[in-house]
């Protein structure tokens, strides 16, 4: 199995093979694997978020040469993943975080901005997720609540 990540930003077809990933996120029984969506945005929404450069790097992940998740890094130092089901369970997902892991460093601290060191944003009942961050070497820092 041979994993590669290519850039969103530099693909032709990359913000299409997005929301092919959320339109399958979106489908989920499961809504614990989703903490940004809770709705299919509208594609042209979609495309001007992406067209936006909202993160500082974002990759799709490719396994021999079909796209099976994308990854993301914000200008705050958090580290994002999406993969579609099919590619879940099998090493895809540490070993995407691996590559990404090893291509950047995090941004430095600015107090009361952004940590100094990278962050995952992770629903607490995302046992799968869970698994893969502490696997990774990540830590629980908090728990967020919202109203």
């Amino acid at each position: 199995m041979r994993i590669i990540l290519e850039s969103v930003y530099r693909r032709p077809g990359g913000i299409e093979a997005l929301y092919e990933l959320m339109r399958e996120r979106s489908t989920e029984a499961d809504q614990h694997v989703n903490i940004s969506h809770r709705a299919l945005p509208p594609f042209l929404e979609h495309a001007r978020f992406v067209r936006s450069k909202p993160y500082r790097a974002w990759y799709l992940v490719k396994v021999d040469g079909l796209v099976a998740g994308s990854v993301n890094l914000t200008k705050l130092n958090e580290v994002g993943i999406v993969l579609h089901p099919d590619y879940r369970g099998k090493g895809v997902g540490k070993a995407a975080l691996k590559l990404l892991l090893n291509r950047h460093r995090p941004l430095a601290a600015i107090p009361a901005h952004r940590a100094g060191h990278w962050l995952a944003n992770v629903h607490p009942l995302n046992e799968r997720s869970i698994r893969l961050f502490t696997g990774l070497g990540f830590k629980l820092k908090q728990h967020t609540y919202q109203l």
